[in-house]
């Protein structure tokens, strides 16, 4: 018998495995809301190298039990833009590292909006975050630059529920995903994520501008009811 449930082995409900230790590290290193992960034999143990085999039941879980992901089917989530450019997104919830003098603080940040956000020119580090107050689906990402000032690449973060770390949004092979942004200042450009993530914090990290990092945007996704 085989793995049929990542949350039933942590609870020990799958004994077939004869080895407390799996639970432990499946706890520490896999977290699945996926009900069907494994329905293979498991690996037998070999009593000559037993890290090994362990390794080989870890390498197994990682491979057919997704990361967790809350909620997990992207499909239950009917994507739409969550209030930037509507302005259902007050402004007190739009916050960034830094802004260049008075013209351009983050609550400029709005798709179409006339005006933009600037972070101030000596900031090696810059950013714009948006609370979303709940846990909120969010699929992807709407950029728009500013006449001849866009950011060209850029990176995405984000906070969970009662969380005060930063997780970055992957791609589809686990790493950190770097998204291409403008060509043309004020052209929308839509990036979506090669998987959805679940946030209460979104944070735009520009890495690559022309000219100057200028930025209006959209975050997509729904919302958690």
């Amino acid at each position: 018998m085989g793995i049929t449930c990542a949350d039933d082995l942590i609870r020990h409900k799958c004994s077939n495995w004869h080895d407390d230790r799996v639970e432990k590290i499946l706890f520490a290193g896999v977290e699945s809301e996926q009900r069907v992960c494994y329905s293979g034999p498991p690996p037998e143990p070999d009593p000559d190298n037993p890290d090994d085999w362990m390794k080989q039941v870890i390498q197994e879980i990682r491979k057919r039990c997704p990361g967790k992901r809350e909620p997990t089917p992207a499909a239950e989530c009917v994507s739409h833009a969550l209030g930037m450019e509507d302005g259902t997104i007050p402004d007190g919830r739009i916050n960034a590292s830094s802004q260049y003098f008075v013209c351009c603080p983050a609550r400029h940040a709005r798709l179409n909006n006339n005006r933009r956000w600037k972070p101030y020119s000596n900031d090696a580090n810059p950013w714009i975050e948006v609370d979303l107050v709940g846990s909120t689906v969010v699929t992807g990402v709407i950029t728009q630059g500013y006449y001849s000032q866009f950011v060209t690449q850029y990176k995405v973060s984000y906070q969970k529920h009662s969380s005060s770390y930063y997780e970055y949004v992957k791609d589809g092979n686990g790493r950190i995903k770097v998204f291409n942004g403008n060509t043309i200042g004020n052209t929308p450009v839509t990036n979506l994520f090669d998987e959805s993530v679940v946030a209460t914090v979104v944070r735009i990290e520009p890495t690559k501008c022309q000219t100057l990092c200028s930025m209006r945007l959209e975050l997509l996704g729904c919302r958690r009811d």
